[in-house]
Order: structure tokens, then sequence, then C-alpha cells
């Protein structure tokens, strides 16, 4: 035991009432927020395995949030191996290599359609200490 100790995590993020929790479909890997590690950000990281419906809905933070998307390819790692399409805006964006892409505060982004997977993907997100915020969205979902 370090004196750190209490800076990590190990975590997933715990699973919303009526999400997929399909294995076959995403796997969550890690996550912080203020909730579980006072004063951190919040961060996700989960992998993508199959192709899902839509999500979450469109909405908007009065936060900064940063995307990524990432080939599970050790050999081509700018491949994506799948196709991610992401509503920012109005616009809609359709990923096929490793991207990480920055939504400021306020404005509107989702849903995101995992459309196909070759190879697992790994998905991250993160922004502010918002874990009040993100706790309001879920509410609202």
């Amino acid at each position: 035991m370090g004196s750190y100790d209490h800076l990590i995590s190990f975590l997933p993020k715990p699973d919303r009432p009526n999400e997929d929790v399909n294995w076959e479909h995403k796997r969550k890997i890690a996550w912080i927020e203020e909730s579980v590690m006072p004063g951190s950000p919040y961060f996700e990281i989960m992998w993508f395995c199959a192709p899902r419906d839509p999500g979450p809905p469109t909405h908007t933070h009065d936060f900064d949030e940063v995307f990524g998307f990432i080939g599970g390819d050790p050999e081509n790692p700018s491949e994506l191996n799948g196709v991610v399409k992401f509503k920012i805006g109005a616009e809609w964006y359709t990923f096929t290599k490793s991207v990480v892409f920055y939504v400021p505060a306020g404005l509107e982004h989702a849903p995101m359609i995992i459309e196909s997977v070759d190879k697992p993907l790994i998905h991250f997100s993160g922004g502010a200490s918002v874990g009040k915020v993100i706790q309001k969205l879920v509410e609202n979902l």
C-alpha cells in the first residue's frame, strides 16, 4: 500500500438502470469521477466488441469533454477496424481511423453509433469533475 492509493481506480463504471449490459457489445474497463475519487475529473474507458444501438441521446454539458476511439490492432493502431458515427452539433461524423476529438461546453453532441466492429475498439471520454452533472444526466435517461 502506498501513499497515493486513493488516486488509483480499477473500477469499471457501474451499469445504469435499463442499460444494455450485453458483454458481446461492450466491456467497461475503468472509470473515475468525483463520486468515487473526490476532486478527480470524470474519465471512462471501454471496449466495443460488436455493433450497438445509438446512445446516449443528444445532450449538452456545462463543461468541456474529450472523446476518443482507438483501434485494437497493435500492428495497425491508426486503423479503427470498425465504423463509428458521432453527432457533433447538427453534423454527423463517420470515423474509420483512430481519433480523438474535443467537444466544448454547451455544444450539442451524441448519439454515437457503433455501426461495425471488425476487431474490438477502445472508447474513452473524459471531462471536468462532473459527478453531480453525470448523475443528473443518468436520472433523466
